[in-house]
């Protein structure tokens, strides 16, 4: 989805350090960038303790809506209680 909203064309590493440093080699706002990276990691993180210890699953849909307002609320250091400026937010990196 991030790379969708970047313009990149990437294939996964088969590391996480190998992902990141893929990944910061992109021409893409260095902010953004490292925020975006730690918004997915942080997500799939979560996502992957819930699973493990409350037996939890969340969608893909919702997982990738989680790593926006993740990558929102860290930008902007504030949490969402505004839809149009989430939106205009989201306009913006896509």
């Amino acid at each position: 989805m991030f790379c969708c909203f970047f313009g990149l064309s990437w294939v996964m590493p088969f590391s996480v350090r190998d992902a990141l440093e893929s990944w910061s080699s992109r021409e893409v706002d260095k902010a953004i960038k490292s925020m975006s990276m730690g918004a997915i990691f942080w997500c799939l993180w979560t996502e992957r303790n819930k699973r493990c210890c409350d037996g939890i699953s969340t969608s893909r849909d919702l997982l990738r809506g989680r790593c926006l307002v993740s990558l929102f609320s860290w930008s902007k250091l504030t949490p969402v209680n505004n839809l149009e400026l989430f939106l205009d937010f989201v306009s913006s990196i896509a």
